[in-house]
């Protein structure tokens, strides 16, 4: 179901395949393999979201293209921003956006004052797991399609396992231990 490639010589650089959506007991197996403990981390970045209203997809960008993801009407379609709530853009400008089904914004986001134009603002309620792989991902998301980074971190957020670009990551989340 997955793969560890890894390449370099000193400091070897992991990188993770998987061709079919990772499950917890995968992301469990990938720390033991890669002889770690994953990180705990949470979201210390607020984020702005709107309810979509029809079908749409949603390109999730980082200095390239990550993945993309389709809205059913009633999803989210959630931007990053920054600790104080500007949006938070790769170096090409692109907004980081992506999409959260809607049974599961409520769990995973409650509402702060203020919005923009991107949507009302909220804050994350719940830490994730992390496993940071320096050769990044290439991964078959939850959603369905591929994701990929050069560097990053494998999440495990509930029952739900993704990528985060490095970057993004180390601009929203806070490692707790």
């Amino acid at each position: 179901m997955f793969e560890i490639k890894t390449s370099g010589v000193g400091s070897k650089k992991h990188r993770l395949i998987a061709s079919a959506t990772l499950k917890r007991r995968d992301f469990r197996s990938i720390a033991a393999k890669l002889g770690i403990k994953p990180l705990r981390a949470r979201k210390i970045a607020f984020v702005a979201a709107r309810r979509a209203r029809r079908v749409e997809a949603i390109e999730t960008h980082w200095n390239g293209k990550e993945t993309t993801n389709t809205t059913r009407p009633g999803d989210f379609i959630v931007t990053s921003l920054t600790r104080r709530k500007t949006i938070l853009r790769d170096r090409h400008r692109n907004a980081n956006t992506y999409v959260v089904r809607e049974k599961t914004f409520a769990r995973l986001y409650a509402p702060v004052a203020g919005k923009n134009r991107m949507g009302k603002f909220f804050k994350s309620k719940r830490g994730v797991q992390a496993i940071y792989l320096s050769g990044g991902f290439d991964i078959l998301a939850p959603w369905g399609e591929r994701e990929r980074a050069p560097r990053g971190y494998l999440l495990l957020n509930g029952r739900q396992v993704y990528g985060n670009n490095a970057e993004t990551f180390e601009a929203t989340y806070k490692i707790v231990d």
